[in-house]
């Protein structure tokens, strides 16, 4: 069986094999998303400034423009992810033609799995803040030790069940799509492999977080500076450990990592 620490190590192979080769297939996605970027900080700077003195969207129009570059986001992101699975998973079958159809299957599945993670966290956040409150004596100011804490067992979760259902999202981007139900089969077997997977991935994503938010970006430019990179590392990290997870997991699929 795969150990946590093998399959980590084959997905950053994935990532690091090639830098000019991934900059070149993942180019028409990521000119999409710098073009998302630099429309947002223009027209919906709001959305970029995650405080209350960002603007306040109080009016349809703002509301529109926003939904809209969140829409546009979304498409990018799923582009760079298409790619991505697509280029590293070449070697294991035949690969249908990319089409509106294949983006927007895969655009419900990730919206689908936004929204099961969506209720996931609803349901362990709020223990979580009671739990905080009751260390802090009810003051309802939690310590910064608490917040990392907290941060950190919701990202293992989520991240968790994420391994577990989005063998659909690679299986998408080749067109031989499957369903979650699948996903959770064929992945039962690493379960417990894949919470250290998921416990390493929420290591990085807090330590992401905690340096965001230590450096502070005060304008919608400087936030779009700092993030996207971390968002589009963090995002072919996760992609490249479910192109392992799913040669390794999907029956009748010859290996295509790296060696």
């Amino acid at each position: 069986m795969l150990t946590a620490a093998t399959l980590l190590q084959q997905a950053i192979r994935l990532l690091t094999r090639s830098p000019l080769t991934t900059l070149t297939v993942l180019m028409p996605a990521l000119i999409m998303m710098s073009a998302v970027g630099i429309i947002a900080v223009f027209a919906t700077p709001g959305i970029l400034l995650a405080s209350p003195a960002g603007p306040i969207l109080n009016s349809i129009e703002s509301g529109l423009k926003a939904a809209g570059v969140i829409a546009a986001f979304i498409l990018s992101y799923a582009a760079m992810a298409i790619l991505w699975h697509r280029h590293t998973l070449r070697d294991t079958c035949t690969i249908s033609p990319i089409s509106f159809a294949l983006l927007r299957g895969y655009v419900w599945r990730v919206l689908a799995l936004a929204l099961i993670q969506l209720a996931a966290s609803l349901a362990l956040v709020t223990p979580l803040v009671l739990f905080s409150n009751s260390v802090n004596g009810g003051t309802g100011t939690p310590s910064p030790s608490s917040i990392i804490f907290s941060t950190f067992i919701i990202q293992l979760t989520l991240i968790w069940l994420s391994l577990r259902l989005s063998l659909i999202l690679p299986s998408a981007a080749l067109g031989r799509p499957i369903s979650m139900a699948e996903s959770w089969q064929q992945t039962k077997a690493m379960s417990r492999t894949l919470w250290s997977v998921a416990a390493v991935l929420a290591a990085v994503n807090t330590c992401f977080a905690g340096l965001t938010s230590l450096l502070a970006p005060t304008s919608p430019p400087q936030r779009l500076l700092i993030e996207m990179p971390v968002l589009i590392f963090e995002g072919l990290l996760i992609f490249s450990v479910l192109t392992t997870l799913y040669t390794c997991t999907t029956p009748n699929q010859k290996s295509a990592l790296p060696q």
